[in-house]
């Protein structure tokens, strides 16, 4: 027996009452003269279990007590699995999409995109900011997805099996979310470059992959770092979308030249000494913290640099695929390589064939080392505690075809990147995969037939 999306239909004579077609009860090996307990979200009542062959294998027959305590959407479509003594009626998946409601009301249309394969998924689906979360209550003011109209429905909501965070969240919200959902919430904990270098550089499988990063603390360290390399970077430690990237490089004695962006356009500065310099960067970055990296030789395309990004993105069983690479051509002359600024995008296994000559098989090779490193260092970015869904990883290539870790982002690594590359199947893929892993964490891991 597959596994069904059920409708529910309120029982208005019986209390407490769950009742389903036998085949499905003995298919679920659940028994009429156990004890059991009904869990919707993080709620759970006890109830008495029937069975009726009146009922077609795709219903449900719920009390309407029931589903007034447990608020449950009944214009759903749900699957029933057993757990101990529990039978889990879901998925119930949260996505937390932003701190405040306006920013919800005015993005929860574009949410939909995430369940165009409803089929699927399936459960109740519902959107939230943190303003409308109640912690004393366990309640959410939020949306939810209607299946029958394909919109989003304001209501008041318990609170889900499991949550899609994609915004921050500070350490207080982190410590109520772990309280709640343990587990049951993906991309927990947004690391920056230098906890990543960290991380990533005591695995001895990874150190390898890693231009020599340091942390800023004075304009000695520039000097320290151009001693051992010709040419160094300095990023944010947290920051995204090429903004404040700096290349220095020196030029004549204790000169130093300064590459950057502006308003989208390439700059140069230069200073007489590495202390001169130090004075720019404290303005720049205003007490924030910073890192200096080294710089690499890349390959490049029509004086285009260029890096690539690999979208990992975990399954409903709960395992990594490497969905794709996607190449990034930065604007000619720019030092970033970051397509909103002016860059453009390419599958990357045809950029590997362009810009190595490689045959076909060539790049395939190529492209498996690339997926053994990003599996590796996904892998061990969990094993330093943070509970990932989806990373992007950003990666490069030197001119003597060795590959590097640059970054990765797991905020909400945006699929955008499948759009770039005029894929918009993967684009759906990406999301729909975002959606099946939570419905893994909600207490329903199988896959679908």
């Amino acid at each position: 027996m597959m596994m069904r999306m059920n409708k529910i239909i309120p029982d208005l004579h019986a209390n407490n009452c769950l009742t389903i077609h036998p085949d499905v009860a003995k298919y679920h090996n659940l028994s009429t003269a156990k004890k059991w307990f009904l869990r919707f979200g993080n709620q759970a009542l006890e109830m008495k279990l029937k069975t009726s062959s009146v009922l077609t294998e795709d219903e449900i027959k719920l009390s309407a007590s029931i589903i007034d305590l447990l608020s449950i959407p009944i214009n759903c479509r749900f699957e029933i699995r057993r757990e101990n003594n529990e039978i889990l009626l879901g998925p119930f998946i949260g996505i937390l999409v932003g701190a405040n409601k306006s920013y919800l009301d005015e993005s929860v249309q574009y949410l939909s995109n995430y369940l165009y394969d409803y089929e699927h998924i399936g459960g109740a689906v519902i959107a939230f900011s943190l303003e409308g979360i109640d912690p004393l209550r366990y309640t959410i003011e939020g949306y939810l997805y209607s299946p029958e109209t394909e919109k989003w429905e304001p209501g008041i909501f318990p609170y889900p099996a499991s949550v899609f965070k994609i915004i921050y969240l500070n350490r207080e919200w982190r410590n109520h979310f772990q309280t709640v959902f343990g587990h049951r919430y993906f991309n927990s904990y947004v690391f920056n470059k230098w906890e990543m270098y960290k991380w990533l550089s005591q695995n001895s499988q990874l150190n390898s992959f890693l231009p020599k990063t340091v942390i800023y603390y004075a304009p000695q360290d520039i000097e320290n770092l151009l001693n051992e390399h010709n040419e160094i970077f300095i990023k944010p430690v947290h920051g995204s979308m090429g903004e404040r990237i700096y290349r220095v490089k020196k030029t004549q004695g204790s000169s130093l030249q300064l590459e950057f962006q502006q308003a989208g356009e390439p700059q140069k500065s230069n200073f007489s000494s590495v202390h001169e310099l130090g004075v720019f960067l404290k303005k720049q970055f205003k007490g924030k913290t910073f890192i200096l990296q080294q710089s690499l030789d890349l390959i490049t395309y029509q004086e285009k640099k260029i890096d690539f990004r690999i979208v990992m993105v975990k399954n409903q069983s709960g395992d990594w695929e490497d969905m794709c690479m996607v190449a990034k051509y930065g604007r000619e002359g720019s030092i970033v390589t970051n397509i909103l600024a002016g860059g453009t995008a390419e599958v990357g296994e045809i950029t590997l064939q362009k810009v190595f000559g490689f045959s076909e098989e060539e790049a395939f090779r190529f492209r498996k080392e690339i997926s053994r490193i990003s599996y590796e260092a996904a892998r061990c970015i969990e094993e330093c505690g943070v509970h990932c869904g989806n990373l992007g990883i950003d990666i490069a290539i030197d001119t003597a075809k060795k590959v590097w870790i640059i970054e990765i982002n797991n905020v909400n690594p945006s699929p955008l990147f499948a759009l770039d590359i005029n894929d918009r199947q993967l684009f759906y893929q990406i999301k729909r995969s975002n959606m099946l892993y939570a419905k893994n964490l909600a207490g329903f891991p199988e896959k679908m037939t």
